[in-house]
């Protein structure tokens, strides 16, 4: 966790300077892993405007829509997108996975991208053309014809060609 609260802090920092980021690697963990959504930033509620105001006086002291549009725009300005998450929304396959254990298949490398390299938005200077996952080497060990091979890697690489506009 503290590992992934000084990268978060890096990550912040850049994306306060107006750089676009990315960062990959072996996380270890899944997406939905804490220490990977401490790293990718908070997901923004829908609206704002209906939650009382951290400093409320009053039981209807609620934020304005001004004030939502505003903290919504400071959430996503410093949030991370998987590249996986975006691959497997845009090809309709339901799982990526770089792992295998025990009949268990999980993503645990990953990629992640400010929004600087999502497609059809205001900040996009490039976008993910293509993502692939070197796993045919994994196995589970759970068959008898395919043994855990201890000289292959216990993970699966995950590569995306980027395209800068």
């Amino acid at each position: 966790m503290a590992e992934a609260m000084v990268l978060r802090k890096l990550i912040v920092e850049e994306l306060d300077a107006g750089n676009p980021v990315m960062v990959l690697g072996d996380y270890n963990d899944g997406e939905h892993a804490v220490s990977s959504e401490i790293i990718a930033g908070e997901k923004p509620f829908k609206n704002y405007a209906w939650m009382l105001r951290h400093d409320a006086e009053r039981r209807n002291d609620r934020y304005s829509d001004e004030q939502n549009i505003e903290i919504r725009e400071a959430i996503e300005s410093r949030a991370m997108v998987s590249a996986e998450k975006l691959f497997v929304q845009k090809s309709l396959r339901d799982m990526v996975y770089t792992s295998a254990f025990g009949g268990v298949y999980e993503s645990i490398d990953q990629i992640l991208m400010s929004r600087h390299f999502i497609p059809n938005t205001p900040h996009a200077i490039g976008e993910m053309e293509y993502f692939s996952v070197f796993n045919d080497h994994l196995t589970d060990g759970s068959h008898p014809e395919a043994p855990y091979n201890k000289l292959a890697s216990d993970h699966g690489q995950i590569m995306a060609h980027m395209k800068l506009y």
